[in-house]
């Protein structure tokens, strides 16, 4: 009962507010804290395999569709990434779905890589969207993920690299504002991070150039 409570709250009714605030207080009053705790894990478990499935399906090879569709969903996500921030920066997460942040990763790099290397074509609003949405949350799995697994530094790495030549495409007023969001790509080492040094050598070279028309495709 309890779970079906759940589901329809979140699933069938306009009024969502309304309707969450009053199962919630149901939740809480609850005799039973532990029926309460495996109901909601339950129900968090049934969404996440609905969200984990979609992932498996876009990154799956036989994937297909409309890939500018795809690009430009996976760009206009603010709320989502600004959800998925907060998440990571709880440690809930760590015993229920160890391998999301993960996942998540993999699927925002599959897509970057498409468009830095322009098999993907994606406009310069969409290339600014799709680093602005998604760098911070890779900076906050950076930060709270742990331990720094050698697939996790990997993939860390990997994207470091791709949103920074998705950066070196843009306007160089824009590539200022978010190359200077990159600073936490640096280690104790310079020699650690020389992807970012390249990245801001190429950004002062391009400013010591005569001013010209930037693209704006």
């Amino acid at each position: 009962m309890l779970h079906g409570l759940i589901l329809s709250a979140i699933h069938n009714h306009h009024n969502m507010a309304v309707i969450k605030a009053f199962v919630a207080k149901l939740l809480r009053d609850f005799s039973s804290r532990e029926s309460t705790r495996r109901v909601l894990e339950r129900a968090f478990e049934t969404s996440l395999k609905v969200v984990k499935d979609s992932l498996e399906e876009y990154t799956s090879p036989d994937f297909r569709g409309d890939h500018n569709e795809t690009k430009r969903e996976w760009s206009e996500q603010a709320s989502f990434t600004a959800d998925l921030q907060r998440a990571f920066r709880d440690d809930a997460w760590r015993n229920i779905v160890p391998g999301f942040p993960a996942v998540m990763l993999r699927c925002t790099c599959k897509l970057a890589n498409a468009v830095a290397a322009g098999t993907i074509l994606a406009a310069r609003q969409v290339r600014i969207k799709l680093v602005k949405e998604w760098l911070p949350v890779l900076l906050v799995c950076k930060d709270n993920v742990s331990p720094m697994l050698p697939s996790h530094k990997t993939l860390y790495l990997e994207m470091e690299e791709t949103f920074l030549r998705i950066i070196s495409t843009l306007p160089m007023s824009d590539a200022q504002v978010l190359l200077q969001q990159c600073l936490s790509f640096s280690t104790r080492n310079v020699e650690d991070c020389p992807h970012l040094i390249t990245a801001f050598d190429t950004w002062f070279r391009r400013a010591t150039q005569p001013p010209r028309m930037e693209n704006l495709d």
